[in-house]
This record gives C-alpha cells, sequence and structure tokens, in this order.
C-alpha cells in the first residue's frame, strides 16, 4: 500500500516542488517503523522529555502537485455514477487528515520524484494526561535548496488500521 502525505516547507515561499510525498506501507518498512516506536517506547519510559527521535534515511520520495492531480484523476475515474463528487469528496478527505491511500490507477512510474538529501525519519511521542501516542513523519531537503520540507504525521494507530484493511479476510 502507498501512502500519500502533505508536505510542509520550512520556507514559506518555495517548497522545491517537494508538495506532497510518497510512502509505500512494505512489510520491512512498517517492521521498522514499529522497532523504532519500540524504542522511542522504551527511551520514553526512562526520560519524560523525550520528544522526537531523528533516523537518517530515505522511505518517503516527494513528489510536485501532479502526483495529487493524478489522485484525484484515478479516483474520477473509478468513480462511478458522480466521478467529480468522488474526487471532490476524496480531496476534502485527504486536506482534513494530510493523508490518503492512493487509489489504485495512479501509475507512480509515470511521476519523477524530486531529488533531496538530508532525507530523515521521525518518530514523535506525544504525551497526554492519560496516555501517550507515537507517530511518524518524514522530512528532508530538496537538492539545491536551503530548506527542510517535513511530511505530515502518520500516527502509528492510523497505519494499523490501514494495514489492517489490506490484510486478506478468511473465507467464510
Amino acid at each position: 500500500m502507498h501512502l500519500i502525505l502533505n508536505a510542509h516547507s520550512s520556507n514559506e515561499h518555495y517548497n522545491g516542488d517537494c508538495d506532497y510525498a510518497i510512502v509505500e506501507l512494505a512489510p520491512e518498512l512498517t517492521e521498522l517503523i514499529r522497532s523504532r516506536v519500540a524504542l522511542a517506547r522504551q527511551a520514553a519510559k526512562q526520560d519524560r522529555d523525550l520528544y522526537e527521535i531523528y533516523f537518517w534515511g530515505s522511505s518517503a520520495e516527494f513528489f510536485d502537485h501532479a502526483i495529487l492531480d493524478a489522485c484525484q484523476n484515478a479516483v474520477a475515474a473509478a468513480g462511478g455514477a458522480d466521478p467529480e463528487q468522488a474526487a471532490s469528496d476524496w480531496l476534502v478527505d485527504f486536506e482534513l487528515r494530510e493523508y490518503a491511500v492512493v487509489p489504485d490507477g495512479v501509475d507512480l512510474d509515470a511521476h519523477e520524484g524530486q531529488t533531496t538529501e538530508y532525507a530523515q525519519m521521525i518518530v514523535q511521542c506525544s504525551r497526554y494526561p492519560r496516555r501517550t501516542e507515537f507517530s511518524v513523519f518524514w522530512t528532508a531537503s530538496p537538492k539545491y535548496a536551503d530548506l527542510d520540507v517535513t511530511t505530515a504525521e502518520l500516527p502509528l494507530t492510523v497505519m494499523d488500521e490501514l494495514l489492517a484493511k489490506t490484510v486478506p479476510q478468511p473465507a467464510t
């Protein structure tokens, strides 16, 4: 499963054409995320001031606005009776959550990712009075630009919910 995540730039006027990021939630990556969250969970027990842990390396690829258009077009193509409404609903949902599953029919190979450097995966620890939640997000710097782009957060609970939807259910 591929996710599209909104990206934000540290420069409000320029983002190096890194408007969105695509992350493939393959088994290897989800296991890596879980192991890093377990590490953060253990560290958070030892130090209540833990907020984020940074890991070098990239599992997110950044794209320009055309990738979002491709997602909307794929939703419209599969939209049934009212393709425009389906695409509009998908976009509204994406804008509210800042992440979505990349729809079937999007040819990711037809889109060229932006060249980035200093890529990192960040595990964030958010503490609440009765619970602690963990999320992951990605950051990078577009090549030849003095700025950072950062994806929207993906809560671990959301990742697990999305993955549960893709597991084939036993036949009854």
